[in-house]
């Protein structure tokens, strides 16, 4: 089988703090099916190949704008930078048609039989279009409030998502409250038929190392707490920096890292004062099981940044799978694991 993956974000190099889990998904899907072909289709940035092989995987870009140079929207991601500078909304349109061209031109050349949509917008938006010209089936994956997006255009939006999601063969969210929130768009006489094709399914983990090392009283730990993310305003790591201030003014001066790297980098770098906080940067591979061997616990604050929520954090979820003690606020759904 030949499958086409879609998605608005990929690494775009080696240490790249985008999100790798499309890949890490496409490179265990490849394992368990050597026999499958994959493509994944992601857009371009300036100064990376059109078309490259990553970790095994045959990858694909688009470009939406030119110059090259000018295309803002997709990196780091394409909500935090619409809100940042709105007239990046102007690149949706060409963003939507390119990849909608380019998947065009996969599908016919390389005789996709199945699309895999990550988001349901833009990705499942232009996967629906693609199905129906050519006849071929999509599945769509939510992680985000992406969804609700289609809300803010009214009854033509909603019904466009109703659409996306009726012609899919599947749906999958990463958590439940996402399933709910698809079902709620439609009425009472549809909403059995739709839930039978929409499961939960949180993005998969890659059991490290540490996870073989069980917790031990007595052992010594580099960092006492920590969390590992992409430096963005949703995963809260104000309030944590916040409350690590306030318990440094009693002389309680745990050490906590913040791992990885993002926009918010160094607006954080520039909060604490008193407490101990370290930043050591962009984890993967071995530095990365590396850090969740010598952290005691973890921490993950998320807060819903302007409708900009959590899906489900891969990090959390390996913490847990580490063996770890976890705390998280509610804006990370942990209370919605299946």
């Amino acid at each position: 089988m030949n499958v086409l993956f879609l998605t608005s974000t990929l690494p775009r190099f080696a240490n790249d703090m985008q999100a790798g889990f499309v890949l890490e998904q496409a490179g265990a899907w490849r394992r368990e099916s050597p026999e499958d072909r994959l493509i994944v289709l992601a857009p371009h940035d300036k100064g990376i190949s059109r078309r490259e092989k990553l970790e095994g995987i045959d990858v694909r870009r688009f470009r939406y704008f030119l110059p090259e140079s000018w295309q803002w929207l997709a990196y780091p991601a394409i909500l935090p930078n619409i809100k940042a500078n709105p007239a990046l909304a102007l690149q949706v349109p060409p963003f939507i048609w390119s990849e909608y061209t380019a998947a065009k031109s996969i599908i016919r050349d390389e005789k996709i039989d199945l699309i895999y949509a990550h988001w349901v917008m833009p990705q499942g938006l232009v996967a629906r279009r693609l199905s129906k010209k050519a006849g071929i089936p999509y599945v769509i994956h939510n992680h985000s409030s992406d969804l609700s997006v289609f809300a803010k255009f009214g009854k033509p939006g909603i019904g466009t998502a109703r659409n996306i999601i009726r012609d899919a063969l599947a749906m999958f969210c990463v958590n439940s409250s996402q399933k709910e929130y698809a079902l709620s768009l439609f009425d009472a006489g549809e909403r059995g038929r739709i839930a039978k094709k929409i499961s939960v399914l949180p993005m998969g983990v890659v059991l490290n190392e540490a996870a073989d090392e069980a917790p031990r009283v007595g052992r010594t730990y580099r960092y006492e707490m920590g969390t590992i993310s992409r430096l963005s305003r949703k995963k809260g790591l104000d309030l944590l920096i916040g409350a690590a201030e306030q318990i440094a003014r009693t002389d309680i001066k745990p050490d906590i890292a913040i791992a990885g790297d993002g926009e918010e980098r160094t607006t954080l770098e520039k909060m604490p004062s008193q407490s101990k906080i370290h930043f050591p940067g962009f984890m993967t591979g071995r530095s990365k099981a590396d850090f969740f061997r010598d952290t005691r616990h973890f921490l993950f604050p998320a807060s819903a940044a302007e409708g900009d929520v959590e899906g489900m954090p891969v990090a959390l979820l390996e913490a847990l799978c580490c063996g770890k003690m976890v705390l998280a606020s509610r804006d990370t759904t942990i209370t919605r694991l299946p």
